[in-house]
């Protein structure tokens, strides 16, 4: 459900979820998006008027967001143009060849295919070879933070790696761990702070002092990581 409130001459839109909990918990996520998750007894007053105590935080954290907002135009994928790999910009070379194949060569992200001119055809390449290399990727850091999951008293939750819009990770009802495929742009220590952060999920569910607690312990320079992968999701 969408709903919106006053603060000031802004206007906060925000969407909100109900479900059996005890606590209301306001996010703003990368987009500048506000999500709300509130008990189910909570009244549409109550709920506004949280957001609006909110009010300050939620524009500060939308302004903050919008410094890293993408300010360079879509890829046309075309040769000589930069693509994000595991946090490292490599410039884009087409080469004609017999077979399609995409690879990374001399510090360049290569692209051999049969139809060099086709850009649509390149960027399909070039995507799935992305996808290919995150669902590998992600899941070798995954493996990695095992001792976090014995250490939380955890067992280790079902892995699903896929498109995401607004999020980089998230912990189901279900049980799952989901992570977005557009994280294989970013560095392997910023992949890293998304796991934990949604393994601390699966003990706590909200952004609560308990959560943050359980952060700070098992990755004490999270705010670090967590402020290089705003920065490197542009």
């Amino acid at each position: 459900m969408i709903r919106s409130t006053t603060y000031g001459s802004a206007v906060i839109e925000y969407t909100l979820t109900r479900s059996p909990r005890s606590s209301l918990s306001i996010s703003v996520l990368p987009d500048g998006a506000v999500t709300v998750a509130a008990p189910e007894a909570a009244s549409p007053v109550e709920i506004d008027e949280r957001v609006r105590r909110r009010a300050r935080w939620i524009l500060r954290q939308q302004r903050r967001f919008a410094e890293f907002r993408p300010r360079t135009p879509p890829r046309q994928f075309v040769g000589g143009e930069t693509h994000r790999y595991l946090g490292r910009q490599y410039r884009l070379k087409i080469d004609n060849a017999e077979k399609d194949r995409v690879l990374i060569r001399s510090g360049r992200l290569v692209v051999e295919t049969r139809f060099p001119d086709d850009r649509d055809w390149t960027r399909v390449l070039v995507r799935r070879w992305m996808r290919q290399r995150a669902r590998k990727v992600l899941k070798e850091r995954y493996d990695e933070a095992r001792p976090i999951m014995a250490a939380l008293g955890i067992e280790p939750p079902p892995l699903m790696i896929c498109p995401m819009k607004k999020r980089w990770g998230s912990h189901t009802s279900s049980g799952r761990i989901l992570l977005n495929d557009t994280l294989i742009a970013a560095r392997r220590d910023c992949i890293d702070y998304v796991i934990v952060h949604e393994l601390c999920h699966v003990v706590e569910p909200n952004h609560s002092p308990r959560f943050f607690r359980l952060l700070n312990r098992h990755m004490p320079d999270w705010e670090r990581r967590k402020e290089l992968l705003e920065k490197s999701m542009i």
